[in-house]
């Protein structure tokens, strides 16, 4: 059973080369431990949960490593900071 739909396009771990129908079915059958084509769509799920799970420690570092400008407004009265965070 593929998993493989007409409209869609896949791309390898490296987000740089669009798979087309014959080399997903190769890398399908290469992350198919069990080699059931019964069981395609388990192994593509855990394959994509674990894709979107580093995707997000991804975009996770990323917001840790943001710098957020600050302007500091001083008056003989008061003092604000302003951020964009």
């Amino acid at each position: 059973m593929s998993v493989w739909k007409s409209d869609d396009e896949f791309f390898n771990s490296d987000e740089e080369l669009r798979l087309n129908h014959e080399e997903f079915d190769q890398w399908l059958d290469s992350i198919n431990e069990s080699g059931d084509p019964e069981r395609d769509q388990e192994y593509y799920d855990k394959e994509e949960v674990k894709y979107l799970g580093e995707q997000l420690d991804k975009e996770a570092d990323q917001m840790k490593q943001a710098e957020y400008p600050e302007m500091v407004i001083n008056t003989p009265k008061y003092t604000m900071t302003i951020s964009t965070n």
